[in-house]
C-alpha cells in the first residue's frame, strides 16, 4: 500500500502521511479500517518507529485516524468532515497566497474580488 522513495527529497513520514491520507480520502481505506501497528509498518517500510509515530500523529491531528489504547490505530468514522476541514484550510492558504500576490501587483480589493468571481463563474459553465 505505501511506497517510500528516497529520491523525491520528501521526508518518509510525510510520504506516509500523504499516501495514507489519499487512501482514506479516496475510500480505499474506509472508516473503521485498522491500520498496521507502528512496529508493523516501521518494519515493513524499513523505517524507524519515530518516523511512523510522527506520521500517525500528523494523521490523527488532521482528524483522519484515531488511536484506541490497546487496540490500535483506525480510520476515523467521521473522516468526511475531517477531509472537508483540511480542504478548507488548504484552499484558504492557497487563496491567501494568490490574494497577497494580486495585492502586491497593485490590484485593488474590488479587482481581486471581481477576478475571483470571474474564475468561479467560468468553472460553473460547462
Amino acid at each position: 500500500m505505501i511506497t517510500l522513495r528516497a529520491s523525491t527529497g520528501i521526508p518518509f513520514y510525510r510520504q506516509i502521511v500523504d499516501q495514507v491520507a489519499d487512501a482514506v480520502r479516496s475510500g480505499r481505506l474506509p472508516p473503521g479500517s485498522r491500520l498496521p501497528s507502528v512496529r508493523e509498518l516501521a518494519a515493513s517500510l524499513s523505517v524507524s518507529l519515530i518516523t511512523v509515530r510522527r506520521a500517525y500523529a500528523d494523521l490523527e491531528s488532521a482528524g483522519l485516524v484515531v488511536r484506541r489504547q490497546g487496540q490500535g490505530t483506525f480510520v476515523a468514522e467521521d473522516v468526511g468532515e475531517a477531509a472537508r476541514r483540511r480542504a478548507r484550510r488548504d484552499a484558504r492558504e492557497a487563496l491567501g497566497v494568490a490574494v497577497d500576490r494580486a495585492l502586491a501587483l497593485g490590484l485593488e480589493e474590488a479587482e481581486v474580488l471581481a477576478a475571483v468571481r470571474e474564475l468561479l463563474e467560468a468553472r460553473r459553465k460547462p
